[in-house]
């Protein structure tokens, strides 16, 4: 069945703001009347919202008679304020357009400002000496998800104030929790703070402020229109809270352009693309087929966030707008279709782990192996997602084995598909305490895992369930570090258990070495389970 071409209909309800979300045409065409504001805000995908928010800057830049001064990610807003207000007095017009500020943001995106404010510290976590860029971008990443809770970064001592942050803001935003869904733990957010408190005495001897609390209020000044005529500021955020109350302002005054942001619904289809894809094809002249648009979003975006509505990566859009304009190069006129599309881009797009592992329990060893690989070419980092996907692996091995031992020692009849019956009838003799008085090794584990694990298990001979904490643990030695290819020793783990599920699913109860009853292994007492 072909993918469904991306709906711009979101499948959760985002808050929005109390007036009503002009588009930029609207914009462009009340500046072009004479109808201009000194604040202006584009909200959305950065993919997106940049671009609309340079057609905006541009055009007041022209009617005014300057250029336009871009910041992207400033170290402070303060600096590009006082320009604004100084310049005023000198000179007749100025536009600044700033990217990416987080001044607008709320407490729901701290800790991605947390995550960010990581990426600029060292190996060992310490700060010393002078600043490098990286890490004055992450030092004001810092400063601001520290105003976001109402803490001032310059007063007190170091450890202290970043020991105010609540432990959610260091636990991992939406991103590292795609990779991790426990977030950081609690090791790694002490380590983290450390690293931080360094980064916040540097920043504080480079005499970084970061976003001030008085900034909020002079851009809601701005907004008021505390600049004179010619003299505006356009705000391009990826992180704009649509319930901020300066954004419903804006919003009033028809001067915010809430983008749609791009999603991943509960289907799997992206939502959100026509935007992103309206100004490209504007941009290169060259248009894209539906099903080919599916693929190439398929092919490179990726998700952050949990269940629900899941926002693309800021990374992920962007280089689907590049590879868009690649494609648009390669043909030069047209439409892009689906097969160049598949002859041209790498496929690194979303790949959940939890798919691999079930085609793996049904023995489909070759879609197993192609979904791993998949997800080691789409990794950012591919050390980290190999050693966190082994990690998973060995954990469904040793439930595999634990569940053949448990069905063989409570008497469990194997292979009962319907999850209704097995929740009801075998879930609770295979979680029951041992007869020898231990409790089971699967205690606790939710009835759905539960009867995968089950299922998987069925099809497992029980010399094979033995032998495989063995094999996990050579696997383990070789993926840390006893082999040259990590890759290759996971990838043979997952066609040695691939190929023994395939097998155990055609062969009588009898040749799988088990003890009379359906399945191979004894039924419970009173079952009527098929002889």
């Amino acid at each position: 069945m072909p993918p469904r071409a991306p709906s711009s209909r979101s499948p959760r309800a985002r808050p929005k703001a109390k007036g009503a979300s002009v588009t930029v045409e609207q914009v462009l065409k009340a500046i072009k009347e004479g109808k201009r504001q000194p604040l202006y805000l584009v909200g959305g995908d950065r993919v997106t919202s940049e671009p609309q928010a340079r057609q905006i800057a541009g055009a007041l830049a022209d009617a005014a008679g300057c250029e336009v001064e871009a910041r992207v990610r400033p170290d402070s807003l303060a600096p590009l304020l006082a320009d604004l207000r100084t310049l005023s007095l000198f000179a007749s017009a100025k536009v600044i357009l700033a990217v990416d500020t987080a001044i607008l943001a709320n407490r729901s995106s701290a800790a991605d400002l947390i995550d960010q404010a990581e990426k600029g510290l060292p190996t060992k976590g310490e700060v010393s000496g002078d600043l490098s860029d990286s890490q004055r971008r992450s030092a004001s990443r810092l400063i601001q998800a520290l105003r976001v809770f109402g803490i001032d970064p310059l007063v007190g001592d170091a450890q202290g104030t970043i020991d105010d942050l609540p432990d959610w803001a260091l636990s991992g935003g939406a991103a590292l929790r795609k990779k991790q869904p426990r977030g950081r733990a609690a090791k790694a957010r002490k380590a983290l703070a450390a690293g931080l408190s360094s980064l916040l005495e540097a920043a504080r001897e480079a005499g970084l402020v970061g976003f001030a609390d008085g900034d909020l209020a002079e851009l809601e000044q701005l907004a008021e229109g505390a600049l004179p005529p010619g003299h505006a500021l356009v705000l391009a955020e990826p992180s704009a809270a649509a319930d901020h109350p300066l954004v419903e302002r804006l919003a009033d005054r028809g001067a915010a352009v809430m983008l749609t942001q791009v999603e991943a619904g509960r289907d799997g289809d992206w939502q959100g693309l026509e935007p992103l894809v309206a100004g490209l094809t504007e941009a290169t002249g060259v248009g894209i087929a539906r099903d080919a648009l599916a693929e190439l979003a398929r092919r490179t975006l990726k998700t952050e966030g949990d269940w629900g509505a899941k926002r693309a990566q800021a990374n992920a859009t962007g280089r689907l707008a590049a590879e868009y304009r690649k494609l648009a190069g390669m043909i030069g006129e047209g439409t892009i279709t689906r097969n160049q599309v598949i002859e041209s881009v790498e496929d690194r797009g979303e790949e959940d782990v939890w798919q691999i592992l079930g085609a793996l329990g049904e023995g489909r060893g070759d879609e197993a192996l192609k979904r791993y690989r998949r997800l080691i070419a789409g990794a950012e980092e591919p050390i980290a997602a190999r050693l966190s996907f082994f990690s998973l692996l060995a954990g469904f091995c040793r439930q595999l084995t634990a569940t053949v031992g448990v069905m063989q020692k409570a008497g469990v009849s194997a292979g009962e598909r319907n999850y209704y019956r097995f929740k009801e009838r075998l879930a609770p003799a295979l979680q029951a305490d041992l007869s020898s008085g231990e409790a089971s090794p699967l205690r606790g584990l939710h009835p759905f895992r539960l009867h995968k694990s089950y299922l998987a298990a069925s099809r497992l001979s029980r010399a094979t369930a033995a032998k495989l904490p063995w094999v996990v643990l050579e696997t383990e030695q070789r993926v840390k570090g006893a082999s040259r290819d990590a890759d290759a020793a996971i990838s043979h783990l997952l066609g040695h258990l691939a190929t023994a599920l395939r097998a155990g699913s055609g062969q009588s109860p009898a040749t799988r070495g088990g003890a009379p009853g359906r399945g191979g292994y004894p039924r419970r007492a009173g079952s009527r389970g098929r002889s």
